[in-house]
């Protein structure tokens, strides 16, 4: 396993993607952490396994879909740790390498219908679990919780380690978790930005500011949340996408997903190019793994 100490920004090349310039686009490359389970994944999960293990709990339960990096990465950590784990899956009925994934690391599979999926954040369903597969510890969806938070803390210390002066900093958003912790963690003079994956998610900017309070946590630097880069919607591409993904990869050798990473690096290119941002200004994307979900789009070479 690679150990964080090692991994720091790296500078992509001058040479152009689609006719433009990345050459002051730095990458912080969480997908080469976390064995298994690599990326911002292995971040929100460390303190609540921690939790787990120090109460003498043996297992974990959680939620996702089909192709839920979570339930990955939770399963992939849970086998590593020597951890139960029970995953409820949304609209279970589809197999998928993930899910393949989830089992041959050990973790039981129990699939509910989209309905039941809608109260996975009622407490009343999450003491029918306890008492299901207790005793246990139930982790919200996406590792979205306090602990999840104080996880991503530490993403914000590696890049204030680095002693790197960036005029943005950008990381993908789903559950708005990891972006809680790094607007805690970063230094006062950074500007981050969240590039939502999802389409009218326009509570967003609340829920993170809710997850900062449910830790009593400020913000320390100015954050925002950009909306205008979900080509369609969750998990969904367009053409200008998959072109750019392509070329990127290509040219820069680092692989995207196009569900959160190949989005959050063609919103960069796309200010870039427009001129909204300076070429000349360096700023930091956060490369916040997900690679094992390339499996689900046959455009893509899949990742060893």
């Amino acid at each position: 396993m690679v150990p964080e100490s090692s991994i720091t920004p790296c500078r992509l090349s001058a040479r152009p993607v689609l006719g433009v310039s990345l050459h002051n686009v730095w990458v912080l490359r969480l997908d080469l952490l976390g064995g298994a389970a690599p990326g911002n994944k292995v971040f929100k999960l460390r303190h609540q396994l921690r939790r787990a293990r120090e109460a003498g709990v043996r297992r974990i339960v959680s939620f996702g879909g089909v192709w839920s990096n979570h339930l990955h990465a939770l399963a992939a950590t849970g086998a590593e740790l020597g951890l139960e784990t029970v995953g409820v899956v949304r609209g279970a009925e589809m197999e998928t390498p993930m899910l393949a994934d989830a089992r041959r690391w050990g973790m039981q599979l129990v699939p509910v219908s989209r309905a039941q999926y809608r109260q996975r954040h009622e407490p009343s369903w999450w003491r029918e679990l306890e008492q299901r597969f207790g005793p246990c510890l139930v982790i919200p969806e996406g590792g979205g919780n306090a602990e999840g938070v104080l996880g991503c803390l530490d993403i914000a210390h590696m890049i204030n380690a680095a002693q790197q002066r960036f005029s943005r900093i950008l990381v993908a958003v789903g559950s708005g978790t990891t972006l809680a912790g790094m607007a805690a963690g970063l230094a006062p003079h950074n500007q981050l930005f969240g590039v939502s994956a999802l389409k009218g998610a326009n509570d967003l900017e609340q829920r993170v500011q809710d997850a900062l309070d449910e830790c009593a946590l400020p913000a320390r630097c100015n954050w925002q949340i950009l909306h205008d880069a979900h080509c369609g919607g969750f998990a969904r591409t367009s053409i200008d996408l998959r072109q750019f993904m392509l070329e990127f990869e290509q040219v820069q050798a680092v692989p995207l997903e196009p569900v959160y990473t190949g989005k959050l690096v063609y919103a960069a290119f796309r200010r870039i190019a427009s001129g909204e941002w300076s070429s000349g200004e360096p700023m930091l994307v956060v490369h916040s793994g997900g690679l094992q979900g390339r499996r689900g789009y046959d455009w893509l070479a899949p990742q060893a």
